[in-house]
């Protein structure tokens, strides 16, 4: 890792959005998904960047806070957050947002 790679991670310009409304996640895009490997990858809304994922590391939730019951699809407007593996940042969490928030909220 070179020494500027942490500090580009670690930027507050990728605060979740709407973090002063209490929320307490990410809001962004799944612009891959391959349904073979399990993997796919988000572009955070806020700041553009890419964040991989991998399902059986994942956890995806429904819009009820029920495990499962979601196709990921290419597309997809959702909510996330993320962690450091030893792989760099990974999103840990996924969620759909609903269409009408989701158009309701850019």
């Amino acid at each position: 890792m070179r020494s500027g790679d942490l500090d580009d991670e670690s930027s507050t310009s990728d605060a979740p959005v709407g973090s002063s409304s209490g929320e307490l996640y990410y809001r962004g895009t799944v612009i891959r998904w391959s349904r073979g490997l399990q993997q796919g990858v988000v572009r955070s809304d806020a700041t553009g960047r890419e964040i991989p994922f991998e399902l059986q590391h994942t956890l995806v939730l429904d819009g009820k806070g029920n495990v499962g019951g979601v196709e990921i699809r290419e597309g997809l407007a959702v909510g996330y957050d993320v962690g450091w593996t030893s792989r760099g940042l990974r999103v840990t969490k996924l969620f759909p947002i609903p269409t009408a928030e989701a158009r309701s909220e850019r």
